[in-house]
């Protein structure tokens, strides 16, 4: 173990490789350790600044480091200089060449009047040089395409011995802009939050054990890593071999489900089950918001709204609740947008508003700060969540925002997905819908609105809120520190 006496109050070092402004979960474990006693540092990146940022939490103190991924852009910018490879000759080497050549030939073309029969010969070479140029350049990208279709397909099939170093260039940033801090740092326990920034905990440990002190090493997975999907398939195969790799270096894991942590008990073979902390509202009174989501959204009182909370991504199925509200005649729907509601896909879900013609009660509105979500949302009628389903990540989990519905008192309308299925129906609190389909999802709408009352009563449940509140959680990872501390 750490020099410290046996039972005494630790410096806990937390890691997150992303900002914590909003990250509810961070912020909550690092208050609920420095409540149970110790002392806590949380590091966390900072992707957009040039400086360390020290700052404050309560008792806890928080330092900003800077994360510029050169080494991630870097790999980005080789292998696309390696993919617009092309030969110079008898093709144009780029589509940018291309056009620029046929530009300049349509612009000498309308100047060739009244120029002598020297001059427009000569274009008419050109052109058909310029012809058979573009004609060679479009043969030549369709074999360049069939041939990185090729390599792709070699390298998915050498998944299993993928070098995750190699692939995971931000990886490798994340480890040069933490690793030394968490060691000078002095840390007596190292809590890492989420797979990126394992490896620089791992490193971090065996530096401090080199200097001859044993710092328990605390790997909290925020995912279920083997089951996350949808995205850069080399990029998951390497997260899945570097948290394979590097697991077994934890002195304890904690995780946000049953289910996914009987997932890592089983795949990695676990010496110890880990610790289950959801990610959960407190039972207490939320902090208040400048305002209801009804009233920022402008739906009048007594107006049925729905409302979901969190980030827009294609995993998280938005589209879905636009197009239901085409059968679902009176019926609002506010999508709280994280980061804020005028990036690209939130712009994005206007346009399929405008298109499926329902955009006068479609509401993009921007998030409030984590304390206040409750209080924001109680104003609405349905929390809705239609993330997609048949991904190992979202069978397992119990998002946070279905917590954040159901705290603030509404009842919930979710996917069909097993374990977000399972809870709504054992408590009562609302329906499950097949993601794919919108009338399913406006079916199960009109059913809780029809007895919404009733599903209101059961979702303030007060034995509800104390199985699942953050004090339980806190209680969990306390008694993991009790024990770390022993």
């Amino acid at each position: 173990m750490t020099d410290a006496t046996p039972g005494a109050p630790r410096h806990v070092v937390m890691a997150v490789a992303s900002g914590i402004a909003r990250d509810a979960r961070v912020r909550k474990s690092a208050l609920a350790v420095a409540a149970a006693g110790h002392r806590v540092t949380v590091l966390w990146g900072d992707h957009e600044g040039s400086a360390v940022v020290e700052g404050e939490l309560g008792p806890v103190r928080t330092i900003g480091l800077p994360v510029p991924y050169l080494l991630r852009d870097e790999r980005a910018r080789r292998i696309a200089r390696r993919r617009a490879w092309r030969p110079a000759w008898p093709a144009y080497r780029s589509r940018t060449a291309l056009r620029t050549a046929g530009m300049r030939l349509a612009a000498d073309s309308a100047r060739v009047e009244g120029r002598g029969l020297v001059a427009r010969g000569l274009l008419r070479v050109r052109t058909l040089v310029h012809r058979v140029r573009a004609r060679a350049f479009g043969v030549q990208e369709r074999a360049f395409a069939s041939l990185w279709r090729r390599r792709d397909r070699r390298r998915l099939a050498r998944l299993d011995r993928l070098d995750w170093r190699r692939e995971l260039a931000n990886v490798a940033d994340l480890e040069a802009a933490f690793t030394k801090w968490l060691w000078r740092l002095e840390p007596d326990v190292l809590h890492i939050h989420d797979i990126h920034l394992l490896g620089a905990g791992v490193q971090a440990a065996r530096r401090l054990a080199a200097q001859g002190r044993r710092v328990p090493l605390v790997y909290d997975a925020h995912e279920y890593v083997p089951g996350m999907t949808g995205g850069d398939v080399v990029a998951e195969a390497g997260y899945q071999a570097m948290e394979a790799e590097l697991i077994g270096a934890a002195d304890a894991v904690v995780t946000v489900s049953e289910p996914i942590a009987d997932a890592l008990v089983e795949r990695y073979h676990l010496p110890r089950r880990p610790v289950v902390v959801l990610n959960t509202p407190s039972a207490g009174e939320p902090a208040r918001a400048p305002a209801g989501v009804r009233e920022v959204a402008g739906v009048a009182e007594g107006v049925p709204l729905l409302v979901y909370s969190g980030v827009l991504g294609k995993l998280r199925n938005i589209p879905t609740v636009v197009r239901a509200l085409a059968e679902l005649d009176g019926v609002h729907f506010a999508a709280v947008c994280v980061p804020n509601a005028h990036y690209p896909v939130a712009r994005a879900l206007a346009t399929l508003a405008e298109e499926v013609g329902v955009a006068d009660r479609v509401h993009l509105v921007d998030p409030v700060d984590p304390e206040q979500v409750i209080d924001f949302l109680r104003s609405a009628d349905v929390g809705v969540h239609p993330m997609v389903r048949g991904l190992a990540n979202h069978e397992m989990a119990l998002p946070n925002k279905l917590f954040d519905y159901v705290y603030a008192g509404l009842p919930v309308v979710v996917s069909d997905v097993a374990e977000m299925q399972r809870f709504v129906r054992e408590w009562g609190v609302g329906r499950t819908f097949d993601p794919d389909d919108p009338a399913a999802l406006a079916a199960e709408v009109r059913a809780v609105l029809a007895d919404l009352p009733a599903y209101r009563e059961r979702a303030a449940s007060p034995e509800l809120r104390a199985a699942f509140s953050w004090e339980r959680q806190a209680a969990n990872l306390a008694a993991l520190y009790a024990e770390i501390a022993r």
